[in-house]
């Protein structure tokens, strides 16, 4: 469990797992996309029964998302396992951890700048200066020495939700693969991995993001209601569903690096010959 991993390696069998667990995990996407499709259109209808239903419709994507995340799961892992709640538990609890963090860090960055203008001198902030005001003198100061403290804050806020989200990429797969909820039990097994598991994950979740992100740019607010996106109609519906098949990719690639890690940083040597036998 020293050994360095092998970073084009990984990256490449995570994929290649992408690939065999598309079709099988094909049915869960074709629903979680009409879910997403009708929880954007429930959203953006403005009354009260809409917002009651966009929430049941939000649960119900959290659900399906769930149950999407396993089956991808077991068709790499070859073998039918894992439950439904475990899974469901495992994921909460990494996203309670993000969340914490976080807010923590987005409350930390939303008053430094306040800080730093007033530790400039370049305006007295009060709860009645204008908001012009205070963004005129946030632009002029920074590219000055405060500017950089506070660039330097957002790096460090970045790097933190990064560095959490790669010690914590083994979550789901360990989960399925034991059976058992394994809430931040993995937490030790990516230790002195984070730069590799990064540069990996580079290829296997940055990459298809920025391109999800691009293609739904390119289409166009005309066809998919992104100037509006709560706009209502069949725009918003196919809005929300493409969604979720533009970051099929990203989702996918994401459980394939996870997968194919497992076996290479568990500490059960016997386990992990069994896991890598079926990949």
């Amino acid at each position: 469990m020293d050994k360095k991993l092998p970073v084009l390696e990984i990256a490449a069998e995570a994929w290649r797992l992408a690939a065999r667990a598309f079709v099988p995990s094909l049915p869960w996407l074709g629903l979680l996309m009409v879910l997403a499709g009708l929880h954007r259109m429930a959203f953006g209808s403005g009354v009260s029964t809409g917002l009651y239903a966009a929430h049941a419709l939000q649960l119900a994507v959290f659900i399906v998302g769930i149950a999407y995340s396993l089956h991808i799961y077991r068709a790499m892992l070859g073998r039918k396992a894992g439950r439904f709640l475990q899974l469901a538990h495992a994921n909460l609890a990494a996203y309670t951890a993000f969340l914490f963090v976080g807010v923590f860090i987005g409350f930390f960055l939303a008053i430094l700048p306040g800080i730093l203008l007033e530790a400039s001198g370049r305006t007295d902030l009060g709860a009645k200066t204008a908001p012009a005001v205070v963004q005129a003198a946030f632009m002029d100061m920074l590219p000055t020495a405060y500017g950089a403290v506070f660039l330097i804050a957002c790096a460090l806020g970045l790097w933190a939700l990064c560095f959490l989200a790669v010690r914590l990429l083994l979550i789901g797969a360990a989960t399925v693969s034991r059976g058992e909820t394994m809430v931040f039990r993995t937490w030790p097994w990516t230790k002195g991995h984070g730069l590799r598991l990064g540069l990996a994950a580079m290829v296997t979740h940055v990459l298809p993001f920025a391109l999800a992100v691009m293609i739904k740019a390119a289409i166009g607010a005309k066809f998919f209601a992104l100037v509006n996106p709560y706009a209502g109609g069949i725009e918003t519906f196919t809005g929300g569903a493409l969604d979720i098949l533009l970051l099929a990719p990203f989702i996918l690639a994401g459980h394939g690096l996870a997968v194919t890690v497992l076996p290479r940083l568990m500490p059960d040597p016997d386990e992990a010959s069994e896991i890598a036998s079926v990949e």
